[in-house]
């Protein structure tokens, strides 16, 4: 990140809010008082979930990653604005969200500014596939690129909010309350969204296992 001088990683371990350690609203009152290891805090803190939340709306890993930086840094630099009341994760994973939808925005007017659907990984599947490396290898890397492909073919039936939905209900273990609070949704709409996100999920599984094929490793070659 570039903002007030934060450097912070975001993949590796979380951190975690132990016992004795401040917890966020302290942490944010001492970074407003001058003390930027603070904020590192937080981010080690919230790097996963904010990541999580990025990984709703994209899938490439180095978008999320640009995304989850963009996020902490609108986050510090908002930090002085930020109304009392709300948790301070409800606050951050709304900034998030902004961040996912900010971005999905720009794309959509420039086109030609989006990064490449490959990943690192799928990057070096092509490459290794090209370099003919053996048999084995090469099924394993075509099963883990099928299988990839399959999961961003059912998760892009779900709108990316309704995404962040089943996410934050079923991962993060948030109410639905607190949810529609984060959202800035009603709780009604909240339900809702969420019956839809299950309901097309079912549907494009169901259609996936009818008409494809998934490779079973067990099963020799015909």
């Amino acid at each position: 990140m570039t903002a007030h001088g934060a450097g912070v990683a975001l993949w590796g371990s979380s951190g975690v809010n132990h016992a004795g350690e401040p917890d966020d609203e302290a942490l944010a009152s001492t970074c407003l008082a001058g003390d930027e290891a603070a904020f590192e805090t937080l981010v080690l803190r919230h790097r996963r979930s904010v990541a999580a939340i990025a990984s709703r709306y994209f899938f490439n890993p180095a978008d999320i990653e640009d995304v989850s930086q963009e996020a902490f840094v609108r986050a510090r630099n908002s930090l002085a604005r930020r109304k009392p009341g709300a948790p301070f994760t409800y606050w951050l994973l709304r900034i998030t969200i902004n961040c996912c939808l900010d971005t999905l925005r720009h794309r959509a007017r420039h086109p030609a500014v989006a990064v490449s659907r490959l990943t690192p990984d799928e990057s070096a599947w092509v490459d290794r596939h090209l370099a003919t490396r053996s048999e084995e290898e090469h099924r394993a890397l075509e099963r883990a690129r099928e299988a990839r492909a399959l999961l961003e073919r059912v998760l892009a039936r779900v709108a990316p909010k309704d995404r962040t939905v089943l996410y934050l209900l079923h991962a993060e273990e948030m109410a639905v309350e607190d949810i529609a609070k984060v959202l800035g949704w009603s709780k009604t709409l909240v339900k809702v969204r969420a019956f839809r996100a299950r309901r097309v999920l079912r549907k494009a599984l169901e259609e996936l296992a009818a008409h494809e094929r998934i490779p079973n490793e067990e099963q020799p070659p015909r």
